[in-house]
């Protein structure tokens, strides 16, 4: 027990320094078994007065450590309404409580815990409603963390019970394991770690299947045969003025060549400028890494010149270009590769998804030995991602080298 008061008192420390850092002028403490805020607040007796005294501001919350978040979240409203000159004593106390605190513990219930959470993850700084990306985030944890039922208590058990009727390696449990966890560090649940131990096994087998769907699936010669025949495939666009139809530029079909050519990113295909140099054809590409703003650019090569020029590389044709790195805005680049993704879809009969012919390019840097030097600056990641992510394909490559090399020693005897 004292060993659990002394946990509380470090971690209340903590939130309290961390309030002063951000100039809150609140800070909780905890009073007869519970906690309250203390900030300077204008006087119960003459709230209209200008000067403003230390009070305490009772908040109904048992002092322990699974209500901490509640009570830094209250604060910080606290903190707000001081800031916006929107405080009033009637909202945070009846007549009569100006000293009592009500010793309730917080409800456990998941539809509990998510309107909590809902409300503490706009109140982060940069969270908008307004922010199309942050709307979307928010309405996928919503969305997997009412698959559990409103009433039952955020257990380990009762996540572990729902997360495994979905199907092994599949891209909702992760999803659903990565969200769960989530608001289960915001509620501070037991077996917290046994639960984090879940989640990245359930991750590590979504990746294993990814891993095995996207780079096996297709060799060079099939994936080449799939975008042969869309290059120059043509659709329509709709005019929503008179509903009639004009045909399009082969901008989709230059996009899947261009891909499958230079192994970029689907993120980064729309930067992808060619350009032909003492005989060769290359590309320069704006580089797009995860959670990183993009500031570089790099030259690739196309492996298979033959391949570049049978599928026209060099006669650009795209619905959205990308000529300096200011230019690149993620917003609307998630919409235009959505349509893009549902285009190859939709003509390919579910072949592949874009990205595979990244990896395609990968494991053909492999196949044919390139330097991992070269191959990893053409890629645009490290060469120690490139050598772990490719390795099987380096493995096989160095393996034929050296029985042909053996071949050759023979025949020579």
């Amino acid at each position: 027990m004292a060993n659990s008061q002394k946990i509380l008192e470090i971690r209340l420390d903590a939130r309290n320094r961390l309030l002063k850092s951000e100039k809150r002028g609140v800070t909780i403490q905890i009073r007869k078994d519970g906690f309250t805020l203390r900030a300077y607040l204008p006087s119960k007796s003459n709230p209209e007065s200008n000067q403003t005294i230390q009070q305490r501001v009772p908040i109904n919350l048992k002092a322990d450590i699974k209500n901490l978040n509640e009570a830094e979240r209250l604060a910080k409203r606290l903190s707000d309404e001081k800031i916006a000159g929107s405080f009033k004593w009637d909202n945070w106390q009846k007549k009569n409580e100006e000293e009592s605190i009500l010793l309730k513990p917080v409800s456990r219930k998941i539809g509990d815990i998510l309107r909590r959470y809902e409300e503490y993850f706009w109140s982060q700084e940069k969270k908008s409603k307004t922010n199309s990306s942050n709307m979307n985030y928010w309405k996928q944890i919503e969305h997997y963390i009412n698959k559990m039922e409103k009433h039952k208590i955020l257990t380990y058990e009762n996540i572990l019970e729902v997360g495994n009727t979905f199907e092994k390696g599949s891209k909702k449990k992760a999803d659903y394991a990565k969200y769960f966890l989530l608001v289960s560090k915001f509620a501070e649940i037991p077996n917290l770690r046994k639960l984090q131990e879940w989640s990245i096994e359930t991750q590590k087998a979504y990746n294993v299947e990814l891993e095995g769907r996207s780079r096996d699936r297709l060799t060079d010669e099939e994936y080449l045969e799939v975008v042969r025949a869309l290059r120059n495939d043509v659709h329509t666009v709709r005019v929503r003025q008179d509903k009639s139809t004009l045909p399009a530029q082969r901008e989709w079909g230059w996009a899947l060549a261009a891909q499958f050519v230079f192994g970029a990113r689907t993120s980064e295909v729309w930067s992808i400028q060619p350009f032909e140099k003492d005989g060769q054809i290359l590309a320069k590409i704006l580089t797009v890494e995860k959670n990183k703003k993009p500031t570089k650019w790099r030259v690739a090569g196309a492996l298979k010149q033959e391949w570049a020029r049978e599928l026209n590389i060099l006669e650009v044709n795209k619905i959205h270009s990308i000529n300096t790195a200011s230019e690149y805005d993620a917003k609307v680049l998630k919409t235009i590769n959505n349509t893009y993704s549902k285009w190859l879809k939709q003509k390919s009969n579910a072949a592949f998804e874009p990205y595979q012919l990244r990896h395609a390019f990968g494991y053909r840097t492999g196949n044919m030995n390139i330097n991992t030097g070269v191959a990893s600056k053409w890629m645009g990641h490290s060469e120690a991602t490139h050598t772990s992510t490719y390795k099987k394909a380096y493995d096989e490559s160095d393996a034929i080298k050296t029985l042909k090399l053996l071949n050759q020693q023979q025949q020579q005897q």
